[in-house]
């Protein structure tokens, strides 16, 4: 149940984040140990923002959205680890 859970503030963290990958990029996501603790204790505000501190060192990355902010639209990438990207 807990893991769902995390599967899915992930999913929705990458969704208002992904606009900020620079075209073409490939984004593969996963939940690494300290995932479920962040998640429970902070909920989708600290996941975004471990997500958008990792896209901040991604080459090409736009600037980090103001706090708050929600991104529009379908970015089409695929839902995978920026660790990796």
């Amino acid at each position: 149940m807990e893991r769902n859970r995390v599967k899915r503030l992930l999913r929705e963290a990458f969704d208002r984040e992904c606009v900020r990958l620079p075209p073409g990029a490939d984004a593969v996501i996963i939940a690494r140990s300290g995932a479920r603790e962040l998640a429970e204790r902070d909920g989708l505000r600290a996941i975004q923002g471990a997500l958008s501190a990792l896209l901040d060192k991604v080459e090409g990355a736009a600037p980090a959205l103001e706090a708050g902010a929600v991104a529009e639209g379908d970015s089409g990438h695929a839902v995978s680890d920026p660790a990796q990207a």
